[in-house]
């Protein structure tokens, strides 16, 4: 991702426009979502779809990464997917100052969509006042999802901070029981590390270090304890962890062999998926802080510059479904998350979707995610990089840790 600036700025102005749609309404969609749960909830997107009579043309691709290379490669090879997912903000801000991206403000307008989306979410979802992506959802990724039997067996309570945490997982690891299920892989190992960081500093910090990218916060003591925090929880995840897809560690929870995963709500799709209801089974809290937060990110679809009428009425109508308020519950109840339409009613929503709702109500406890919505994709990726150098390099203090943090963002900066 650090190289695409770079690679979108090659593509020459000659290729931008062309389509893969071959009739109206077909839209080629791009995206990476590859898990049962992913692939239920985009389900009723394409059923909305085409019941309205559009053609879909599906292309999943495993991994987030993965995909955002796809659609640069396909751009530049002249050959760009109708609609595609992407992370809205500098990411998407990146494709668009190459002419890489169109609009769908038509739609956006006749919709009234400046009124029903958050007004942080309405911002980074346009350029130049024009929306160039349309929001789905909203994730929260400071979620702790635990197995209740598990906790019932180890004789432990659901911890409120890191240090009844520590505690909680040493009686777990002594009952044969995994504290953490962990997918050993950067962005996953940046989500713990996250909600650790809110946790241990609090909204404020957390703001500081992602929102401003302050370097006396990143230096603070508090910083360190956020380090040293993270350090003391490497002894209590399973020697199977690196590599590890998020959706197998959320099996883990699932079956009671591990008892916590922090991880996004889209694991509740999973729990979805598995016939489990959410807050029962398998509980949710959000993570141990200091203060209420919810550290959000967005999932949305963004759309090619292309310039055959047949391709921009396929993204119209793709613009229209996926703002619809009736396939923003379908949708969300299936994926996990809470519809980012305002207006929608929390109802039919089970008890950890409520949860989020509620807590996004106090405007000051919506927290960014450090890869959405400010930090260009060089610095987010050199954040990923240096998280996962420390976890997975033991030998690393916590003053190393913190050293590396600090450097990695200067040198992308």
């Amino acid at each position: 991702m650090r190289a695409l600036k770079t690679l979108a700025g090659l593509v020459p102005a000659l290729m931008i426009g062309v389509s893969t749609g071959a009739s109206a309404q077909t839209a080629e969609v791009l995206h990476w979502w590859t898990s049962g749960g992913e692939s239920a909830a985009l389900g009723k997107v394409r059923a909305a779809y085409t019941a309205k009579g559009g053609t879909w043309k599906d292309t999943p691709i495993a991994g987030g990464g993965n995909a955002r290379a796809a659609v640069v490669n396909r751009m530049i090879g002249g050959k760009p997917p109708t609609v595609f997912m992407f992370s809205i903000g500098k990411q998407l801000d990146e494709l668009a100052e190459q002419g890489l991206v169109g609009d769908v403000n038509d739609v956006a307008v006749a919709g009234k969509w400046d009124a029903v989306l958050p007004p942080l979410i309405a911002q980074v979802s346009k350029r130049d006042g024009k929306y160039i992506a349309a929001p789905i959802n909203i994730h929260g990724e400071n979620w702790m999802f635990y197995n209740t039997a598990a906790l019932k067996k180890a004789g432990v309570e659901v911890p409120k901070t890191w240090p009844d945490f520590l505690k909680a997982a040493k009686t777990l690891k002594a009952a044969g029981i995994t504290p953490i299920a962990l997918g050993g892989e950067p962005w996953q190992e940046r989500i713990l590390f996250n909600s650790v960081l809110l946790g241990v500093g609090g909204r404020d910090h957390y703001a500081k270090v992602y929102g401003q990218l302050d370097e006396a916060a990143m230096k603070s003591d508090t910083m360190l304890e956020v380090f040293k925090t993270v350090a003391a929880l490497r002894e209590f995840v399973d020697e199977g962890s690196p590599g590890r897809k998020w959706n197998i560690a959320a099996n883990m929870m699932m079956k009671g062999t591990a008892a916590f995963q922090f991880m996004g709500d889209w694991a509740k799709g999973e729990l979805v998926a598995a016939g489990i209801e959410p807050g029962t089974t398998v509980g949710c809290a959000l993570a141990p802080a200091k203060d209420k937060g919810y550290i959000m990110t967005v999932d949305a679809f963004a759309f090619s510059n292309v310039k055959d009428k047949a391709g921009r009425d396929a993204q119209k109508l793709m613009a229209s479904v996926i703002m619809d308020p009736a396939v923003q519950v379908a949708f969300n109840k299936q994926k996990g998350s809470i519809p980012v339409r305002t207006d929608v009613t929390d109802a039919s929503f089970d008890v950890c979707a409520k949860l989020a709702m509620e807590t996004l109500k106090d405007t000051k406890a919506q927290l960014a995610s450090s890869g959405l919505f400010g930090l260009p994709s060089s610095v987010s990726g050199a954040i990923d990089d240096a998280i996962s150098n420390y976890w997975n390099n033991r030998s690393l203090t916590p003053e190393q840790g913190r050293d590396l943090f600090i450097k990695a963002i200067a040198s992308a900066k």
